[in-house]
Parts: C-alpha cells; structure tokens; sequence
C-alpha cells in the first residue's frame, strides 16, 4: 500500500468517526495536531477517535477535536481540505467568532492555537537555516557577513545570498504573524500581507527616526523586524475593519475603499499608534520573562522545566514559546535559558516513553512507545509521548515531568542558553547551541536518563487486584467514616459540619446534616439547629461549633464495636488476594505472549500487503507502456500476485504456537474465573454483614470490589465492568 494511499485511509477513517465533512466547521493544525472544529462534537464518540490506526492519540480541547497524527501532519490535514472542498463546495475556513460563541477562554486559547499554528513550520525552517549558516561559519566553509566587509575580499556572493536567507526570515516573521491572523479571524489576506510588507519596509533606516521622547527614553519609528506582537493587533483590527467596511459599503464603493482604506489607515495607525503601543508592551514583557528566567539558583528555569509539559497538554505553550523566540529574534539577540529548559523537559518526557517501551512486556505495547518517542528524539515534538504513551498510562507523564523540572533546574543552574531556533528540540535542537553545545548535550542527556529512570522505577504497568482493592476499601471507610471509637454516624457528622461554609451555602451538606442528627439526642440536635440557623443568617458561631464536635466525640454505640469488627475483618482477608496474584500473573504471561505472536502475525500481513501494493503499481505502470517487453513484464507481475508467498513458513509457526497458547490460555482463564468468584463472594458476605450493621447502601463499593478482583477479566473483555462511582 502507497503512502499516499495510507494517508487518503486515515483521512477517511477520520471523516467516518466524525461524521462526515457535514460536520466540520474549521480545520487547521500545529506541529503534530490536526485541529478540527465541529459543529455538534456530541456525535464524536472520543474513544472510537483514538483507535484511528496510524495515529498517536485524540482529545477535546478549547474547543477543537486534536487528533495527534506527528510529522505528517501538514500534507494529511491539506488532504482532508482538499476532499472537503470536493465534498462541500461551500466548506471555507471559517471565522473563530460565526455560529454559537464558546466561552471567552475558550475562544482566546482556539485563537492562540490557530494563529500561532502555522507559524512553527515556517521557523522551524528559519531556525535549520540559521543553524546550518553558524554551521558552516564555524567549519570555515563559508564566511560571516559583517558591516566593514568588502564583498570579493571577506566574503563571495554565496555567503552573503546565504546571509540574505538566513536573516531574512526572522525580520518577516510579523508579515506571516499578520497574514495567520487576518486568514483565521475571515479577513482578506492579500491586503493584510500587502499592509505587513509596508510594516517591514527597508526604505525607513533600521536604526530608527525620531517620533519622541519620555524622559530618556526616546520612542522611534523603525521597521517592525522580528516582532509578533503589533502584527497581530493590526490583523485583527484589519479583520475587522474589512468585514465592517463590507457591511456598510456599496460593493463598488467597497471595492476601492476598503484596501486603500486598510493600507492608508492601517499604515499610519502601525506606524503611530499600535507600534509604540505595543513595542512598550513588548519591551515590559521582555524585561518581565528576562527577570524571571534570571531568579537565583535555577528556579525560573526549574519552573520552566516543570510546567513545560503540562502548558502543552493545555495547548497554551505557544504563546511562551513565541515570546521567547521574539528574545531571540531582537536586532541584538538575546540568548535563551528558556527554550533550553523547554527542550530538557521535553527530551524528559521522551524518556519516560522509552521507560515504558522497555517496561512494557507486549510487542505492540512496546512498539507503540518506541515509534511515538522517535518524532521527538529528532525535531523535539512530545504531543506523540504524551497522548499516546503518557498521560493515557497517568504516571509516566509525571515522572517526565518531575525529571524535565530536575533538567531545567540542571540548565538554569549551569546558565546553558540557547543562540539561535533549530527545531522544537530533539537532536535538531542540538544546532541552537552554539557556546553552550557540550553542556547542552549532557543536561538532555541527562534529563533523558532521569526520564527513563524514574518512570521505569515508579510505574507499574498492571496493579495487582490486592491493591486496587485496598484502594477500594480505603475510599469507603473515608466515605463512611468506619473506622472508630466514635460512632459512625457521628463522625460523618464532624465531617459535614467542618466543611459548612457562611460564605458558600451547601444543600446537599445541610441536608445531610439534618438527616443525620435525627439518631442524636435532643439536645445535640438543638444546637446544631441553632448553628445551622446562625450560618444561613451569615453568621458563624465557632463556640457553639466546638462544643457540638465535643459532643459528638463522645457519642458511642454498640454497632460501631460491631462494625470495627466487621471492617477489621474484611481489611485482614482482603490480603489473601496475594494469592491470587500468582493465578494472574500466569494468565498475564500467556496473554502476552498470545498477544505478541499476532502483532508478528499482523506485521507480516502488513509488509506482505505493502509488497502486493507496490508490486501492483509498477505492474499498472508498465501495462501502460509503449515497450511490448515491459507490458509483458507488467502481466507476469498481475499474475504473480495471487502466488506471492511471503515468510510463510514462519507464519505457519507462529499459528501453531498460538494455537497451543491459546489452549492454555482458556485453561488458564476457567481456573481464574473459579478463583475470582470465590474471593468475590467471601468479600460480598462481609459487605452484606456490614450493610446490615450500618443500614448503608454499599452497592457501589461491592461493584468496586467486584472490578477489582476481576481486573484481568474485564481488561481482557472477558467480563464487563458494573458501573460504579468509585
């Protein structure tokens, strides 16, 4: 199969789970992310979305579907428009603002995402140029351009093209900051661009003329080189303006007016307005992230290193990151503590993928983890880690985390920064660096190191049913307040009458209350009347608090002996679940080992079909020749396609082993089936027991109980899970 046939597949399995193009609004997509705007995400069942083969991974967030798909990404989401606009004639991308407004954070974030998306490919282009012209410098194999030198002396043509390139880019970054903005907001971008280029203009000087002065800081009007900021407040006044002179304009008029207007005004407003405005800004936040990555002993950086991966997971982390390359992009650059640590967080991350790929005892498991850190350890993306691999684990993405905040602390303390942009990290990031490569390298490394470290120590990749169920029993007596002296029901009572706040009535916590002091004497039920009464009038009486908390301290009652029994009992046979760990873990390596010999089974299928497909076109191809000889050729091959035998003799192993694996396997499982019953029931009695004792409903500990000790069978869809709240 083709690779361009796999991409039109995984377009259609996307469209198919979605419902259809019918139902996308927008579309668009960052480094590894096809973002999709829908318009009735109920339809979208999220767990269908993440089984789409060839993908790393789905979620809902700021209201967009994300599904993860890596470097492909680009020419798969151009794909899907494509056959969009096929489909739906009328599909167009679409204003964030049309249709029904999501929340005002939402629309922020969506917008952050969607302008500053289309930007990364285009610096990360910018940053590989400037990476491999300080390359080639330091290897003498082209000269640096400096002010006082003479072309045919110090430098050729080459170098200074190459110079023109390399330096070129950064100062149009606002231009394609401008042009995102204005396309996502619905404005007409051929103005837009025209209005940036004016922005950037070389014919006012680079060092600036004099506007004015406040103090001793003079304000001057300069072309906007290497800043975002005043371009993506111009786009949107841009975007606006258009649709406003659209609306109330004749279409002549509108015709003439609304580029002359959006150039005329829109350059003057740039020039003085916005662009002192936000270059004051600017240079506040500048200073401001400067501070902060600057703070004593690392801890900005270790800060960095720590909230990196989490600011990803919440998409947010662009607007850092651009600010951060703004740093770097200044007239006089100004080397970066803070993408340093951003890559040391990332490749943290990447280990504890690598951490999971070694721990994992399935192929496919293993598989899984090595090719979603692969992306990463060469251009630095981690959304293939985190949503594949890590956060669907849980432990594993805080163990890259607590091992990226070790790695930026390791940067800030050392002061490694970074020169230039090369990549989102990974081995391409290694180019950034140019005083600081060694030390770079070795904090990464490092941080790699501790990744994997701490995740393989920490993360157990099957909890054992004794301590699910621990956990279980646990949740219940904190719940119930089992455990005692103090009778149970008085102490659900201290509990709710803690948590009873004047500022922020709660219903439920009142009349849980007033249900619950109907077993107390008259006495103690007066008073907590009277102090519920004095907190729905606004006023807390701390005494009167205490002394109904002393109060029910005191309150004691046979069936609390009886139920400590009865608790006591349960926690000690709840250990014998040990035992039952030895039947599992039989049944697991039989699972595993059934599971691996069909992922080789699967593997061969798919390299056999990849070798039909591409024996198929070429045969296509030569039947379409003029040369007899090679459509003969082509007809040998047609014909050969029906015999092709491929590892054959292995695939017949593999069926016999798993044959006989599987005989053992449903061996296995009648044995655990007999176990896990008999365990369930004994707890059930115990459960029964202590219903009677407290008059409690403990259906939905039971139904915990019950999917702790069948953990195995329900993962394996041997039995279904009861739904439970626990």
């Amino acid at each position: 199969m083709g690779k361009i046939t796999k991409q039109e597949m995984l377009v259609e399995n996307i469209l198919a789970k979605i419902g259809g193009p019918q139902n996308i609004k927008d579309v668009y997509h960052c480094a590894t992310r096809m973002r999709i705007t829908l318009f009735d995400e109920s339809i979208v069942k999220l767990s269908e979305v993440k089984t789409i083969e060839n993908t790393r991974g789905a979620l809902f967030a700021n209201g967009e579907l994300q599904i993860i798909i890596g470097a492909e990404v680009s020419s798969i989401t151009q794909l899907l428009k494509t056959k969009l606009k096929n489909e739906e004639p009328n599909f167009e991308i679409k204003s964030v603002f049309e249709g029904k407004k999501p929340p005002m954070h939402k629309r922020f974030l969506k917008a952050v995402s969607a302008i500053f998306g289309p930007l990364i490919p285009f610096l990360i282009g910018v940053g590989l140029i400037m990476a491999l012209q300080q390359l080639l410098i330091r290897s003498k194999a082209v000269s640096a351009i400096s002010d006082d030198g003479v072309m045919g002396v110090d430098y050729n043509l080459f170098d200074y093209i190459l110079n023109v390139i390399a330096g070129t880019g950064f100062k149009m970054m606002g231009a394609i900051a401008m042009w995102s903005t204005v396309r996502y907001l619905g404005g007409k971008t051929p103005t837009a661009i025209a209005l940036a280029l004016i922005m950037v203009s070389p014919i006012i000087p680079e060092a600036g003329l004099h506007f004015f002065s406040i103090g001793n800081w003079n304000i001057t009007l300069k072309p906007f080189y290497s800043t975002i900021l005043v371009f993506i407040v111009m786009g949107v006044i841009v975007a606006y303006s258009q649709k406003m002179l659209e609306k109330y304009l004749h279409p002549v008029a509108n015709f003439l007016l609304n580029p002359f207007l959006t150039l005329l005004v829109g350059g003057l407003m740039a020039f003085f307005v916005a662009g002192p405005l936000m270059g004051v800004l600017e240079n506040a936040m500048l200073v401001s992230f400067s501070w902060f990555m600057n703070l004593p002993v690392g801890i900005g950086a270790m800060i960095v290193g720590a909230t990196w991966q989490p600011l990803v997971v919440l998409g947010v982390h662009n607007i850092l990151f651009f600010a951060a390359v703004t740093e770097l992009s200044q007239a006089e650059p100004v080397p970066s503590i803070f993408l340093a640590a951003a890559f040391a967080a990332a490749w943290a991350q990447m280990g504890a993928t690598i951490a999971v790929g070694l721990k994992s005892k399935k192929m496919i498991d293993k598989s899984a983890a090595f090719s979603a850190a692969l992306p990463g350890i060469i251009s630095g993306p981690t959304e293939s880690c985190i949503y594949g691999v890590n956060l669907p684990k849980g432990k594993p993405f805080f163990t890259g985390v607590i091992a990226g905040a070790i790695g930026g602390w390791l940067i800030g303390i050392f002061g490694v920064d970074l020169d230039n942009l090369a990549g989102l990290g990974g081995i391409v990031g290694f180019l950034a660096y140019s005083d600081d490569l060694v030390p770079a390298i070795l904090i990464d490394m490092a941080s790699l190191g501790l990744g994997i470290a701490i995740t393989y120590v920490f993360w157990v990749e099957e909890k054992s049913e004794l301590s699910l169920a621990k956990k279980t029993i646990k949740l219940m007596n904190k719940e119930l307040c089992l455990k005692g002296e103090v009778d149970f029901k008085a102490q659900q009572l201290i509990k709710l009458i803690k948590k009873v706040n004047t500022k922020k009535l709660n219903k439920d916590i009142i009349e849980k209350i007033d249900l619950l002091k109907l077993d107390l004497d008259k006495p103690t039920q007066q008073q907590i009347e009277s102090y519920l009464n004095s907190v729905k009038e606004g006023q807390k009486d701390s005494k009167l608090k205490k002394e109904i908390i002393l109060s029910l301290k005191s309150v004691t009652s046979d069936r609390q002996k009886q139920i400590n029994e009865v608790y006591e009992d349960l926690t000690k046979s709840i250990l014998e679940l040990k035992e039952l760990k030895k039947i599992t873990s039989k049944c697991s390596k039989t699972i595993i080992q059934k599971a691996n010999y069909e992922y080789k089974l699967k593997r061969i299928q798919e390299i056999k079909e990849d070798k039909l497909a591409k024996s198929f076109n070429k045969a296509q191809t030569l039947l379409a020749s003029n040369v007899v000889a090679k459509r003969q050729h082509g007809q040998e091959l047609l014909k050969l396609q029906n015999s092709f035998e491929y590892k054959e003799d292995k695939v017949k192993m593999l069926n016999e082993k798993n044959n006989l694996i599987e005989k053992e396997l449903n061996v296995n499982n009648e044995e655990l089936a007999k176990v896990t019953e008999k365990y369930f029931n004994k707890y059930n009695d115990k459960l029964s027991t202590l219903e009677k004792v407290t008059n409690e409903d403990l259906t939905n500990y039971r139904d915990g109980l019950f999917n702790d000790i069948h953990n195995l069978q329900i993962k394996e869809k041997l039995l279904d899970p009861r739904i439970t709240t626990v």
